[in-house]
């Protein structure tokens, strides 16, 4: 009970702190990253190539950060009557592909190289256009991934060096699936069906302007620690988002929490796997139209908590050290939950009709309880759009993240190294550092080599080694192609 009460203390305190700015501008079942072997492997671990909140559940991979944007467009391919007809007739192709290739030169467990991908097709449906359905709009999208990724069989650390590595099951999946409904002119937007539940939280438009995943599309905690899930691994779920003023909205959801369904073809849509819901609530409040804001800026956070149980991370159940006796992981029933804030801001944009900009953001991601892997993350750093004059539309982003982990999950690799014929303890602090540009070849493809650093790295998702990581050199390359766009479809929530 009392626990109970100093959690709604604390979400009270939260969103009247969050609050405060809206108010003036108008006068997780467990979901860790999968280690090989761990306490606390899972398959609800997803990423999926993100840079924006879209409000359809779909994020547009190729398209300037919004903070960015200027009132003249990136050099696009013509489009062509064919898609023309299909838009003006209310339907929208969407199709992407994107690969990372990533090697680990020196530190973590072992050294080596890995490529993933990721394929995906879907469409937008108009309904309005179609069948006089005023704000209404139906939204699917098909997944195909391959590869394996760096962090899972070499460097062993809880992050990812490559964002789009979600699962160990390559195959064709059904992700979203979902009516959406705007109302009172698209100050309510209502979307329900099979949903991945991080496509509406925790977002910043430039977070996905980097090759790892410590942010994008969302803080990595968001994804692995909160009860939460990234497409293609949807669930039943609803989410209501309403424009309070102008600038500010609060964003309600609850979703399903099932682990059969990231290694499932999606088709399976019965609900007697669940395990618990998880309910995420977002305040936020943004100006980050460069038509009308010269410095663009959106601030946010929110709280969350997941009814689904959780796996000790270092007990097993005869309440024996995990890491030693081995054994089946012990059920630890208690609610997840948390809270986070972010934000960014434009802080140099030296002409109005150019994409050029100086972006800085940062964040944070707390949980409130200590089964998990890590227990904290924070974040910062800065994209620049247009480095260089003749090069207006490329990027250039550093990413610095900061890792707290658990007391127990520090325990738990310390007694594994120890049985594995190792020793040496990991440190509770790891820092994670991705140095990415992006070279925008059109509008719609995307060149993105990126240099990463890991400072004290952890080993949970390689946690039978002997050995204890040391700092880790990672050299990565992205491609990021988005056919649809190129073809002549709108990306995802375009206006033109």
């Amino acid at each position: 009970m009392k626990r109970l009460m100093a959690r709604k203390s604390l979400y009270l305190s939260l969103v009247t702190l969050l609050l405060a700015p809206a108010v003036h501008a108008q006068s997780a079942q467990n979901t860790q990253s999968a280690q090989s072997g761990g306490p606390n492997a899972n398959w609800a671990d997803a990423y999926t190539p993100s840079q924006q909140n879209t409000g359809n559940g779909i994020v547009n991979p190729s398209d300037t950060p919004v903070a960015a944007r200027p009132a003249s467009k990136e050099p696009a391919l013509p489009r062509s009557k064919l898609v023309q007809k299909l838009l003006d007739d209310g339907v929208n192709i969407r199709a992407s592909e994107i690969d990372q290739y990533a090697k680990n030169t020196t530190g973590g467990v072992k050294q080596g190289s890995h490529n993933v991908g990721q394929f995906y097709i879907g469409a937008d449906f108009d309904l309005g256009k179609i069948f006089g359905w005023s704000g209404a709009s139906l939204h699917f999208t098909a997944y195909r991934d391959y590869g394996l990724s760096l962090n899972a069989l070499v460097t062993g650390t809880y992050n990812k060096q490559q964002y789009i590595y979600k699962n160990a099951f390559p195959r064709w999946h059904l992700g979203l699936f979902s009516y959406e409904q705007k109302a009172f002119d698209d100050r309510l937007d209502v979307q329900v069906g099979r949903l991945g539940s991080t496509t509406y939280f925790g977002h910043l438009v430039v977070n996905c302007q980097f090759v790892s995943a410590n942010t994008c599309g969302e803080p990595r905690m968001l994804v692995s620690e909160t009860g939460l899930s990234l497409l293609p691994s949807a669930t039943w779920g609803g989410n209501v988002k309403f424009k309070t003023t102008e600038n500010t909205y609060v964003d309600v959801g609850a979703f399903e929490v099932n682990p059969d369904v990231q290694p499932s073809n999606g088709l399976d849509w019965e609900i007697k796997h669940s395990t618990g819901y998880t309910l995420p609530i977002e305040f936020g409040w943004a100006q980050n139209d460069p038509k009308t804001v010269q410095y663009p800026f959106e601030l946010k956070g929110g709280v969350y908590e997941s009814t689904a149980p959780l796996t000790d991370i270092n007990l097993n159940t005869k309440g024996q050290p995990l890491g030693i006796d081995g054994g089946k992981a012990a059920t630890d029933n208690h609610i997840r939950d948390g809270f986070y804030v972010m934000g960014d801001k434009v802080i140099w944009r030296p002409d109005p009709d150019s994409p050029r900009s100086f972006n800085v953001f940062g964040g944070w991601v707390q949980q409130l309880e200590d089964q998990e892997i890590m227990h904290q993350q924070i974040f910062t750093g800065f994209v620049m759009t247009g480095p260089l004059s003749f090069r207006p539309y490329d990027t250039l982003g550093l990413n610095i993240s900061e890792f707290e982990m658990t007391p127990e999950e520090q325990a738990y690799l310390a007694e594994v190294r120890k049985k594995e014929g190792g020793t040496g303890v990991n440190a509770l602090h790891q820092t994670d550092y991705d140095l990415t540009y992006s070279i925008h070849l059109v509008k719609g493809l995307e060149l993105m080599p990126s240099l990463q650093y890991i400072v004290h790295p952890d080993n949970s998702s390689l946690p039978k080694t002997s050995v204890l990581p040391k700092n880790l050199f990672v050299y990565a390359i992205g491609l990021r192609v988005d056919i649809g766009v190129l073809m002549g479809f709108r990306p995802a929530a375009a206006n033109d």
